[in-house]
């Protein structure tokens, strides 16, 4: 296409889209940032049409690249609000699920253990059946202070509560503590664990990254996708 030169002293409003592409961002592609409205299209078009070369008109096949352009960048807007809708559907639809788990007991990712009122409550998944399981209380350092036998167990989600008694039997102090657990089977060898936060649902919030469920007897709030299982 052959125009003449739209320097700013020319044409301001050329100049002005220029900067205007220049500073957007997100749109289709750099060929099309321009092209934010139908207003800014037909307004480049008339100023494409004035400014042009009288021996040398625009062609057909460039005002149809320029129409692709724009039917590219609003079909970009349009995806992204289709996007943005159905992400608030989405945490609509999980903020739902989430209060209707008020009230019940579940499990969520983690190894957490809140001491409160001389009492914690935890949960864990033994790949397969054991003949002896013992879960260990341990402080931030990584340091045992309670052993807690379990004995036989079969394969599957097991939970366990903590009285908050060391192992000399005295009463250690509320607060955080974790555990890991420790299981064998009738030969000896170790069977697969993994450690779940236990807790009673007592409130459900919503935010923008999606609903996060306060669990009674845990310290804090942890997300609606972390939930494993209802029991």
């Amino acid at each position: 296409m052959s125009v003449n030169s739209l320097t700013s002293s020319v044409n301001p409003f050329y100049q002005s889209l220029q900067t205007s592409s220049a500073s957007s961002s997100g749109t289709a592609s750099s060929g099309a940032s321009g092209l934010a409205s139908e207003s800014t299209f037909y307004n480049l078009l008339v100023t494409q049409l004035t400014n042009q070369d009288p021996l040398n008109p625009l062609s057909n096949q460039d005002l149809s690249s320029q129409l692709a352009q724009f039917s590219m960048a609003n079909g970009v807007q349009a995806i992204q609000g289709s996007l943005s809708s159905l992400m608030d559907q989405i945490n609509q639809n999980q903020g739902l699920q989430a209060a209707s788990l008020i009230g019940k007991s579940v499990t969520t990712s983690g190894n957490q253990l809140t001491l409160s009122s001389g009492s914690a409550n935890g949960a864990y998944n033994l790949g397969s059946a054991a003949s002896a399981v013992d879960v260990l209380v341990q402080n931030s350092a990584g340091q045992t202070l309670a052993v807690l036998p379990q004995g036989a167990q079969s394969s599957g989600m097991q939970t366990f509560s903590w009285n908050g008694e060391g192992a000399n039997g005295s009463a250690l102090p509320s607060g955080n503590y974790q555990f890991s657990v420790q299981a064998a089977d009738a030969n000896g060898d170790a069977v697969t664990t993994t450690p779940y936060m236990f807790g009673v649902v007592n409130g459900v919030t919503l935010g923008s990254s999606g609903p996060t469920l306060q669990l009674q007897g845990q310290q804090g709030s942890v997300p609606f996708s972390s939930v494993q299982n209802i029991i």
